[in-house]
């Protein structure tokens, strides 16, 4: 094996440092084409830049990877180096194509790895922008059904629901101003779901708000439409019993409705 193929080799490993490198370098050069050399560790170190207790380190590191063999001599005599075998050298050259390998592998699977992260996070967003629309089409049929079941001012629904706050608002003024169209949208209901007829809710309206119990306790069309049953059986009750006083309409000082009954649009 060429003299400087063995030292890119060496000049390449990863698990040499610096100093090992250096240190098997200058051996090499003054082994050349001989078996063995005998420079002293200061001369080694003169020629390397290390410190002396930096080319022993280095000598140990490079002892331990086969790469250099050393005689000792004892004390007073240099010691004698011998560069590693071709097989050692070999293997040296083998672990650094098997370590190239496992990184390069190791870069392919992060490049994987990154791909399926991208990909997972683009389904993200696409699921994400998916979802978005979705909502926004839900939100929109929402909004158009809502529409369409906002009551005008001038439906019997709306006319009721005034007729009912009128009333109220005769004995307190102050009274919160409640959402007229939520008010309809119950009136609506009692005649669509509850089957009632629009001039017994309006009578069950007058008469409710004339009672003395009733009036603080019919505040809301909610309200009105919980209770229409028993309200309906109290009133009728009342007016077979002849008290006019509690018959509808005789409330004393009735407010203009906005419906007058039998004005129903049907």
């Amino acid at each position: 094996m060429k003299f400087y193929k063995l030292l890119s080799d060496i000049a390449s490993r990863r698990d040499l440092t610096a100093g090992a490198k250096l240190v098997w370098a200058v051996v090499a050069d003054h082994i050349g084409k001989n078996d063995s050399c005998w420079p002293g560790v200061r001369k080694i170190a003169a020629d390397s830049g290390l410190s002396v207790s930096g080319v022993i380190k280095a000598v140990r590191q490079l002892e331990s990877k086969a790469l250099l063999q050393v005689d000792r001599r004892g004390i007073g005599r240099s010691n004698h180096y011998y560069l590693g075998n071709e097989s050692a050298l070999q293997s040296a050259t083998l672990i650094k194509e098997n370590n190239v390998a496992k990184y390069k592998q190791t870069v392919l699977q992060s490049a994987a790895l990154d791909k399926v992260k991208c990909s997972t996070k683009c389904n993200r967003g696409a699921l994400q922008s998916d979802t978005e629309a979705l909502y926004k089409v839900q939100h929109n049929q929402i909004n158009q059904l809502n529409q369409t079941n906002i009551l005008r001012q001038n439906s019997n629904e709306f006319r009721l629901a005034e007729l009912l706050l009128n009333l109220i608002l005769e004995r307190k003024s102050d009274f919160r101003k409640p959402n007229l169209q939520m008010w309809a949208v119950h009136v609506e209901r009692m005649v669509r779901l509850d089957k009632r007829k629009l001039d017994h809710i309006e009578a069950v309206i007058y008469w409710c708000q004339a009672d003395s119990f009733w009036q603080n306790n019919i505040l809301s069309a909610a309200k009105l439409r919980e209770k229409f049953d028993q309200l309906e059986l109290k009133m009728t009750k009342e007016n077979r019993n002849g008290d006019r006083n509690s018959k509808v309409g005789t409330s004393g000082a009735k407010p203009n409705p906005v419906a007058r009954p039998g004005e129903f649009v049907r």
